[in-house]
């Protein structure tokens, strides 16, 4: 599936894999009163780990993310005394860091992945099926469908993406221009501001940096100028620094449910719908910066088609 086709297959993606998740998750038995949940993966993974962890603790569980690239590391220490449960994401159910991490623990695990014979089946207790069907090369239905999954929430998503194509237009070649593209966000939205840098990164080969709301306040910003582009994700804190950074002539993205912010002068708003979950909202955040990087990357004449710098250890052989 080409990056573009991944990107306008979500809205019926979500709807089939929410579909297979909520009839799988009859047969998953929930974490018992005062179990910690661990939330791991890699890449793209480890930024909705955060996000997940964050908002189970929000719901009233003990959860934590930890990287799949630390459990992973026997000097580590023993990672059976740190979970009562671990939760392992992996669309493609082979990256190897967490099929490794699994290998190490004894303690109930669930995988969520999106093929069923894979790698990390082998090393979990059990599988939490996506049915996503198949991905671009960089992430778009796999990202957002194991968001969908651990929040068990996705909606309105091709309202979003109309949305988001008019708005992007607008900011495409501010963006296109930019020497840096800064992606900042908090809580939940952390996996939005992680997975936004990343995606830009990946599909357009822009050079991009994701911070946490609050620290960004703290000198990261202080770079700042006309050749810095802002992508801000929230609600909260986001909206004033949106405001804020566009006064100071950096061309500006923003992302929130907020209804009383209006596009003015180099801010721009992509409205997304309010949800019930802030997984769900996560899932509907990242379509804008999915948009936009296609938008920067077919500019640029990029087919964003696989890697250009293939690692050989990352994935696993399938069997």
């Amino acid at each position: 599936m080409d990056f573009p086709d991944g990107i306008d297959a979500q809205p019926d993606v979500l709807a089939r894999s929410a579909a297979s998740v909520r009839q799988a998750l009859g047969d998953l038995a929930a974490p018992a009163p005062g179990e910690l949940v661990v939330v791991t993966g890699v890449g793209a993974n480890e930024h909705i780990s955060r996000s997940a962890a964050a908002a189970w603790r929000a719901a009233g569980l003990r959860a934590v993310a930890v990287p799949a690239s630390e459990l992973m590391d026997p000097g580590g220490g023993d990672v059976d005394s740190l979970a009562d449960v671990y939760v392992a994401l992996s669309e493609s159910g082979r990256s190897a860091e967490t099929v490794a991490a699994m290998q190490r623990t004894s303690v109930r695990s669930v995988g969520v992945t999106n093929v069923a014979d894979a790698p990390l089946a082998g090393v979990v207790d059990r599988l939490l099926l996506l049915d996503s069907g198949p991905d671009s090369p960089v992430y778009t239905t796999g990202y957002t469908a194991t968001l969908q999954a651990v929040g068990l929430l996705g909606e309105r998503a091709a309202q979003v993406l109309a949305d988001s194509r008019s708005v992007v237009e607008e900011v495409r070649d501010a963006f296109d221009r930019a020497r840096v593209v800064d992606v900042v966000g908090t809580g939940t939205a952390a996996a939005s501001a992680g997975e936004g840098a990343l995606v830009l990164r990946e599909a357009a080969r822009a050079h991009t940096a994701a911070h946490e709301t609050y620290n960004y306040l703290h000198g990261p910003m202080e770079p700042l100028d006309p050749e810095t582009a802002c992508l801000l994700v929230g609600d909260g804190r986001e909206v004033r620094l949106a405001r804020d950074v566009s006064v100071l002539g950096c061309p500006t993205l923003l992302v929130t449910s907020r209804a009383d912010v209006d596009p003015e002068g180099l801010l721009h708003v992509v409205r997304i719908p309010e949800t019930a979950s802030p997984l769900a909202a996560a899932a509907l955040q990242i379509l804008p910066v999915q948009v936009l990087a296609w938008a920067l990357a077919e500019g640029r004449g990029l087919a964003v088609d696989g890697f250009r710098y293939h690692q050989d250890d990352t994935k696993l052989a399938t069997s």
